[in-house]
């Protein structure tokens, strides 16, 4: 996955050093979409993200924290917080902001633990790839939380606000066999162009009855359009 990632990573070093200009490409289904790295180097957060960390308790794992922002703001608050992402770029800028704790790691195999809160903020589901894979990504987040504690994750319903075009795309995904909410991502940066990886997207009911089925409670928190938190807990 860090062969997959090391553009991403690669953009946000990059923009941090003072190329405030650095644009990720990211390709997605086939269509083009450029981000500014300076979106992880960011200081504020939109209600959402607000809303996870005033959520979080106890010892914080911050899986897929990027350049550090919510792992920052944790720590301004007191928090013992560790953050994992799997780009090592990420990491190295992270360590140079003030991060405590910053690893290089894939949470689908981190080994840490336990933690009471584990934050997969920014599209956070998106490590899962596929819908088949999200029982076993939550057999892998049960392993890292301690009794009592909780999943905080965002994600995006990809059906609302769907222009007529899109809507078009995501029924042919369906009767091809597959979710509509699964993409097939590769990002590039200044002509890197990196491994081809899978990206999902869940709604909220499909995520509840996932989660229902393999003994987690599923709350969504909050919510504009099709993106949401929810909280999930063991049961």
């Amino acid at each position: 996955m860090s062969t997959a990632y090391h553009p991403h990573g690669a953009a946000v070093f990059d923009c941090f050093r003072g190329e405030r200009g650095a644009l990720l490409v990211c390709h997605q289904d086939g269509e083009r979409d450029d981000v500014p790295a300076a979106f992880w180097l960011r200081e504020t957060m939109d209600p959402l993200e607000e809303k996870a960390l005033a959520l979080c308790r106890g010892r914080v794992l911050d899986a897929g924290a990027g350049a550090g922002l919510h792992t920052l703001a944790l720590q301004r608050r007191g928090f013992d917080v560790t953050a994992i992402d799997v780009a090592p770029e990420c990491v190295t800028v992270m360590r140079e902001r003030g991060v405590a704790r910053a690893e290089a790691a894939d949470v689908l195999s981190y080994a840490g633990g336990p933690f009471d809160t584990i934050l997969c903020l920014c599209n956070g589901l998106d490590k899962v790839g596929r819908l088949a894979s999200l029982p076993h990504f939550l057999d892998r987040m049960r392993r890292l939380l301690a009794p009592g504690g909780a999943l905080l994750a965002d994600s995006f319903d990809v059906r609302v606000g769907a222009s007529g075009s899109r809507r078009d795309a995501l029924l042919r995904k369906q009767e091809e066999g597959r979710y509509f909410g699964e993409t097939d991502m590769r990002f590039e940066y200044k002509g890197l162009r990196g491994a081809p990886f899978p990206v999902l997207q869940v709604d909220f009911e499909t995520l509840s009855r996932v989660a229902g089925m393999r003994g987690w409670e599923c709350e969504r928190v909050d919510g504009t359009g099709g993106h949401y938190l929810a909280r999930l807990a063991p049961r």
